[in-house]
């Protein structure tokens, strides 16, 4: 397949933004003149003296340090997301900037480091991501500098005794939440199907994330009273990438690239353990196992890209319809399956039932690129088994629920087919 070269990918006729909803490109539009016109507006608020142009260029340096070292790591985490957003440590110097700086300089910032870790990381940037990320960050920046005034004086005087570390806290706590909270609203009018503890994100990349601002903090003091030590915090800057390549890789190897589910693998380690705390302390639980209905017609007829479409969508409407403690994983192929935990045979039957009627709702819109139109018309067969009543062992109520599975299938396709007790 033939990549974009740099040149198409800064022509707007070519962004991959028109061909998303007209709501998402509505707001992708309003947001980012909206980050302009704020930064034009605010950036001569303060004065701006030589001291001041001197930090810049210290910050930029360490910025141009950072991201040459971890270049390297941070190319190959974007390779092993595959698409998928990441947490990044950009907001480590646009945060420090913010506390250092005049806004003016501070915005300024945030540009130059989107610019520069595009041009040396990035190896397939999507323009209007790119631009969305960078204007959400300038507007979390001019919300963060506002609590910030609410203490006069320099960035000293400012984290000086415990009022000071409260409102520095605030700032950053606040700039945290704008960000988030502009990206979570993108989700939610990109993908509205996607349940909300995806929407918000992991707990841990909330904490990575705060914890990067706690290092621009700590980067800016240093910056500004002993600044030949500025190089020692490089060293757990880079640990961190470490670690996130390692998390990431971990990651990858447990979940299904294409649905974001937990793979085979994954999801039969998180059945086993569910298993073993039943036997231990009593209780039920059920598998459900899904088969889209004829799937390989709407991959003859659409092609595979189409079809990997349904499968996500497919994905996220079973992600949806079941309890954040259920599991569900892809089985392979257009086979899904579903680990109903803390339930009875009466209440796997009719989790069943509601994902297959919520499937037949599904509708995935074919890009005009992929030749245009709405898959709609979904079906799916379901088999269900219940432990202890069908088995007392996951092979056992994995053969049960296919079985059952199969047994929908021969009796006419979209249905619900519940394996007997033995």
């Amino acid at each position: 397949m033939a990549h974009a070269t740099p040149g198409q990918r800064f022509d707007p006729r070519r962004w991959s933004l028109w061909q998303a909803p007209r709501r998402v490109i509505v707001a992708v539009l309003v947001i980012d003149v909206l980050a302009v016109a704020l930064s034009l507006a605010v950036a001569g608020l303060e004065p701006v003296g030589t001291a001041d142009w001197r930090a810049l260029g210290l910050l930029v340096l360490g910025l141009v340090v950072h991201v040459e070292t971890a270049r390297g790591i941070e190319r190959r985490r974007e390779i092993v997301a595959d698409g998928q957003p990441y947490i990044e440590l950009k907001s480590v110097w646009s945060f420090a900037g913010l506390l250092l700086l005049p806004l003016g300089l501070a915005l300024a910032l945030v540009v130059i480091t989107f610019a520069y870790w595009w041009l040396r990381v990035s190896q397939r940037p999507v323009v209007h991501r790119w631009t969305y990320s960078a204007a959400t960050v300038l507007i979390a920046s001019v919300a963060a500098w506002g609590v910030l005034e609410l203490v006069p004086g320099g960035l000293l005087a400012k984290v000086a005794g415990p009022v000071g570390l409260a409102v520095l806290v605030a700032a950053g706590l606040t700039r945290w939440v704008v960000n988030h909270g502009l990206v979570v609203f993108m989700i939610c009018l990109n993908a509205p199907g996607t349940p909300w503890w995806k929407r918000l994100g992991a707990p841990t990349d909330t904490l990575i994330g705060l914890g990067a601002l706690a290092l621009g903090a700590a980067l800016a003091v240093v910056a500004l009273t002993t600044p030949w030590l500025l190089p020692v915090l490089l060293i757990p800057v880079m640990g961190m990438h470490r670690g996130f390549l390692i998390q990431q890789f971990a990651r990858a190897a447990r979940t299904d690239a294409k649905t974001g589910l937990a793979n085979a693998s994954a999801w039969r380690d998180q059945a086993d353990r569910e298993l073993a705390r039943l036997r231990r302390r009593g209780g039920e639980l059920g598998v459900i196992m899904v088969d889209i209905d004829a799937f390989k017609g709407i991959n003859d007829r659409y092609g595979h890209l189409v079809g990997d479409a349904v499968l996500r969508e497919v994905a996220d409407t079973l992600r949806s319809e079941v309890r954040p403690y259920d599991s569900v994983g892809r089985f392979g192929g257009e086979e899904f399956v579903v680990l109903v935990a803390e339930a009875g045979p009466d209440q796997v039957g009719s989790t069943a039932e509601r994902l297959r009627r919520r499937i037949s709702e599904c509708e995935v819109t074919v890009s005009p690129t992929l030749g245009g139109g709405t898959v709609r018309g979904l079906t799916a067969s379901i088999g269900t088994a219940s432990y202890p009543q069908a088995s007392r062992d996951l092979d056992g109520l994995m053969v049960s629920a296919d079985a059952a599975l199969y047994a929908a299938k021969h009796g006419g396709r979209n249905r619900v087919e519940c394996a007997p007790p033995r």
